[in-house]
């Protein structure tokens, strides 16, 4: 998918246009809970609609997402395969991570937001597809990143992917993702309103540690931090950096 905010990690600190009317919940106390392949449809032709709106919200320079991946490079090998799972319009992610010069191949559902990833970061690689569907030989990459991209998969093929990751993780690998803090599953019909739809899927902070703590991975940490969002306000994120053994 690609690296996407929504309202629900913070939605009291929320301003702009989001409102009730809008949102439709099939969290598990639902009736419509459990999806189909119409949610990825949706966040397929949503960030295809809103990709320039979406890049012209990034930061380039956010301190949080430097910080952290700075802090990810000082384990990584000069010239390191790095896999960027829902790179979005590569900026500031795989921008960062070309930058240092190493192997990146980004991937991400939408073909707008693939096109304009080409333009800013033509020395990376880049795979249109749905990260759920990706087949990387086993021990292909030093790390794995994913920020804002796992919270548009449905929840329920979690641990797939996570084990997919692990996998494709050479041993010592890292994993470094932004995950949630919350327990939610629902639609806006007008994100931000940008006119169009945007799904999520995820689980809350225990979850998300607990899934990847089953998956094999050690963490290194996995803890609530916040900065500005999509829409001004503050939201806070599950940050994790985690390890696959030697």
């Amino acid at each position: 998918m690609t690296d996407g905010e929504h309202p629900a990690t913070s939605p009291r600190k929320r301003t702009g246009s989001t409102s009730k009317s809008r949102w439709t919940n099939t969290s598990r106390s639902s009736p419509g809970y459990g999806v189909t392949g119409s949610h990825k449809r949706t966040i397929e032709a949503g960030y295809d609609r809103v990709a320039d709106q979406y890049l012209s919200t990034k930061d380039p320079e956010d301190p949080l997402t430097l910080a952290a991946l700075e802090d990810m490079s000082h384990v990584l090998p000069e010239n390191a395969a790095v896999l960027d799972l829902g790179c979005g319009a590569g900026v500031p992610v795989t921008r960062w991570l070309a930058r240092r010069g190493y192997a990146v191949t980004g991937v991400d559902v939408s073909a707008r937001q693939l096109e304009l990833a080409r333009r800013y970061v033509p020395e990376a690689t880049f795979i249109g597809s749905d990260m759920t569907e990706l087949a990387f030989e086993p021990e292909t990459f030093d790390a794995v990143v994913a920020f804002h991209s796992i919270i548009h998969v449905p929840r329920k093929e979690h641990p797939a992917l996570l084990a997919d990751i692990h996998r494709w993780l050479k041993p010592g690998g890292t994993f470094l993702a932004i995950l949630t803090v919350t327990d939610f599953e629902g639609e806006d019909s007008n994100w931000e309103g940008w006119g169009a739809a945007m799904r999520w899927s995820h689980h809350d902070a225990e979850t998300n540690r607990s899934m990847l703590r089953e998956t094999g991975f050690e963490l290194r940490y996995a803890e609530p931090r916040t900065n500005p969002g999509t829409g001004g306000s503050d939201e806070t994120w599950l940050w994790v950096e985690a390890r696959k053994p030697n």
